[in-house]
């Protein structure tokens, strides 16, 4: 019962239409029992309708984004199975992904294809300076269900503002793992911070304050590969991200081709952007300038070496006009260069209604791209 409570959806047009007309009666309210004097009354109702009114508002731009889609993300508890660090070892584990047999009255649980779990493990600072932090991770079924099978990676991206867990609530990451899973292909999906606070805007970069890019394509990795049973080699590593997450990935997995192997760029820029400039990023002068155009993909591509070859899969809205701006040249950029791209787009803007469908079609390709 509480579960379904999780799910119930809050971010729809019906309940912004509601909370709005509620707002307006209970100002009407306050209006009309102003005229008989009953203060308490007025300020209650009056308090209420701001109240209700900025809920709404709220609501609004949340049916727009789908940040937090359901009553679960609003109230932060989370409507997704979660199990201790350590996962796929003990019966106890497995339990998480199992569930009574509907045809067979009276029978044991039962594993099923269908439904992973969430978990964290604790990323050390080894060579970053970053800082320590923990990571969120999506453990396929079968990982938990065969205890010494090997899995392999996807690393994605959270946006700016944002942290790890928007991937669980409006990219809806274990939905489409599960989905993953279901057709036999599943992946370990690991959403690692690449900020230190939700405003916080690292671009994933090595700059002068801090060393983003080290933390994830070192620390991260390495604290994955020692704590999960990962098929730790570059060929079953991809990376992924949308918006300020997207070009993290894009840069990341181009600058680090040895350790990753395929790119999941959704709705990523071609360039670093930072509401203080690129010099606060980089830092001024020549060497500044020189760190800055080193993290421009859209610089940079023309000299990559064809080898090795990393596969990139490219996704925007369709009004997402900025974005394909860059991204159409960066692919055909890319495939000169002799890289396979794919480069589609979706009926929207720069939301979670694009990124949770690009996510979920773009699985399939990662698996094949890994070899899962």
């Amino acid at each position: 019962m509480l579960h379904d409570l999780l799910l119930l959806p809050v971010a729809r047009p019906w309940l912004v239409a509601v909370l709005l007309v509620a707002a307006g009666l209970l100002w009407w309210a306050g209006w009309r029992l102003r005229r008989t004097t009953r203060r308490r009354l007025t300020v209650m109702a009056l308090v209420g309708a701001v109240l209700v009114a900025v809920a709404g508002g709220a609501n609004a731009a949340n049916v727009y984004f789908s940040y937090l889609p359901h009553v679960g993300d609003v109230v932060g508890v989370g409507s997704w199975r979660q199990v201790p660090a350590g996962t796929g070892t003990t019966p106890t584990h497995l339990s998480a992904v199992m569930q009574a047999d509907p045809h067979a009255a009276g029978s044991p649980p039962t594993p099923t294809v269908g439904h992973g779990a969430v978990t964290s493990i604790a990323v050390a600072d080894r060579a970053s300076g970053f800082g320590s932090y923990r990571a969120e991770v999506y453990l396929p079924p079968q990982y938990l269900a065969e205890p010494t099978r090997r899995f392999p990676v996807l690393y994605l991206l959270h946006g700016s503002p944002g942290v790890p867990v928007d991937w669980l609530r409006g990219g809806e990451a274990t939905a489409a793992g599960d989905a993953q899973a279901a057709a036999g292909h599943p992946l370990v999906i690991v959403m690692p911070r690449d900020s230190h606070w939700w405003l916080d805007d690292s671009e994933c970069v090595d700059g002068v304050a801090e060393r983003a890019d080290t933390y994830v394509s070192v620390d991260v990795v390495a604290a994955v590969d020692a704590q999960l049973r990962t098929v730790a080699d570059r060929s079953h590593r991809a990376v992924g991200g949308m918006s300020a997450g997207g070009y993290c990935a894009l840069n990341l997995g181009l600058r680090h081709r040895d350790t990753f192997a395929a790119i999941v760029d959704m709705s990523g820029l071609t360039v670093p952007t930072h509401a203080g400039g690129l010099a606060a990023l980089f830092g001024s002068g020549p060497a500044g300038q020189a760190r800055a155009e080193a993290n421009m993909p859209a610089l940079y591509v023309a000299t990559l070496s064809p080898r090795p070859t990393t596969a990139v899969w490219m996704d925007a809205g369709s009004s997402d006009a900025t974005v394909l701006a860059q991204m159409r040249p960066m692919a055909a950029a890319l495939r000169e260069r002799g890289y396979p791209v794919r480069l589609g787009t979706r009926p929207g803007a720069h939301t979670f209604h694009v990124w949770a469908p690009a996510l979920r079609e773009a699985l399939p390709w990662v698996a094949d791209q890994l070899g899962a």
